[in-house]
């Protein structure tokens, strides 16, 4: 593929979204009688939504969708709408299927209609960390970027992607770092943002180029030269890497441009990733006009990590899975920030966490049936 071409893919492609927090507004009946302009103006509205997914949205094959069966399903429906709302109710029973997070509708007033709840359990509370973040020297930047020291290591919540939280910023929250024995990255609430920012922090980690992730995307049929997935591939930036281990705390409510990262960093010799699964949401998401003051999104790409396996649906795995507990912990700590700490002390050489010998095993089951 010609230089000329590659550019003209990715502008069209443009930065990814985030997947925020959604309100979902009343779809309340109405009972007024519509006229057939109304009606009409409903049925144009569904057949635009309708082929601006036809002609865009990647996944169907992969989500097991057959769009052509949905439009005949639902355009009846929409031709009964009686009002917007109830327009709305219909495309968004038609787009449920697809279960994903970056497929909504936004209403006049801003508020988004999502069509896909995950029923997911994330790994971060935001009080227990905050207490855990009092004896860690924490500096907020803003509610969404801080950094601090935790046992001895340096320690950095990206909690967005999205300004103020910057490439100049992270360049220059690193470089104090730069002597730090070891740095814990917490994205587990990270929901997204611009993905070329999160990539453009990774490249400050390898001393190689490398492929980051791949993308498919749906090409006009007059382009043959494109081979799909394209690669998308991070080198070093910077005057300088940071090569010391490296923590990636992960989980469920990491999305988007967060998943891109995490996908990129787990690749690296010095890096474990802790934690859960993230999300599993990657859709690189462009926003079009519905009509009568209404918009919707549709997911422009269907990304894959470094070893070509799918994130959308299916999330990015950690190295080191742990089970969320923190009832079983004090109020004022963050099991896996703990836990970030003693694989860190591990890798310096500070102390081995050992597995429990069969020995020790059995006097722990003789003490525990002795307490019994």
């Amino acid at each position: 593929m010609t230089r000329a071409r590659h550019w003209k893919v990715w502008l069209a492609l443009g930065a990814a979204a985030s997947s925020g927090a959604c309100v979902v507004p009343s779809l309340r009946s109405q009972a007024a009688v519509v006229s057939p302009a109304e009606t009409r103006s409903f049925v144009a509205q569904f057949d635009t939504l309708w082929t601006r997914f036809d002609e865009v949205y990647p996944s169907f094959a992969y989500k097991r969708v057959d769009w052509r069966a949905q439009r005949a399903a639902y355009r009846t429906r929409a031709q009964r709408a009686r009002s917007q709302d109830e327009l709305i109710a219909v495309l968004v029973d038609m787009l449920s299927p697809l279960h994903d997070l970056h497929v909504w509708l936004v209403d006049p007033r801003g508020q988004a209609v999502p069509t896909f709840r995950p029923s997911v359990r994330a790994n971060f509370e935001r009080g227990r960390w905050e207490s855990a973040m009092r004896d860690a020297s924490y500096l907020a930047h803003t509610r969404d970027f801080g950094e601090g020291t935790v046992g001895g290591y340096a320690y950095l919540y990206i909690g967005s992607w999205k300004e103020p939280v910057s490439q100049d910023a992270l360049d220059l929250a690193l470089a104090r770092m730069r002597d730090a024995p070891g740095l814990i990255i917490d994205v587990r609430s990270n929901a997204g943002g611009t993905d070329q920012t999160a990539l453009a922090f990774a490249s400050r980690f390898t001393t190689r180029a490398f492929t980051a992730s791949y993308v498919e995307i749906r090409t006009d049929s007059l382009v043959k030269d494109i081979e799909m997935p394209l690669a998308r591939t991070i080198g070093p930036r910077g005057g300088w890497q940071f090569t010391r281990p490296v923590v990636v705390l992960s989980g469920r409510g990491g999305f988007s441009a967060t998943e891109s990262f995490v996908a990129a960093m787990r690749t690296l010799p010095q890096v474990t990733v802790v934690g859960d699964t993230t999300g599993g949401a990657s859709g690189n998401p462009a926003t079009f006009s519905l009509g009568n003051g209404w918009h919707f999104t549709v997911p422009r790409w269907l990304e894959f990590g470094p070893d070509k396996r799918p994130i959308e649906g299916r999330g990015v795995a950690p190295h080191l899975a742990m089970t969320w507990d923190p009832a079983s912990y004090d109020s004022a700590r963050d099991p896996l920030i703990d836990a970030a700490v003693g694989l860190l002390g591990e890798r310096n050489g500070v102390y081995r966490i050992a597995p429990v010998s069969s020995q020790d095993a059995r006097v722990a089951r003789t003490s525990g049936d002795a307490r019994r």
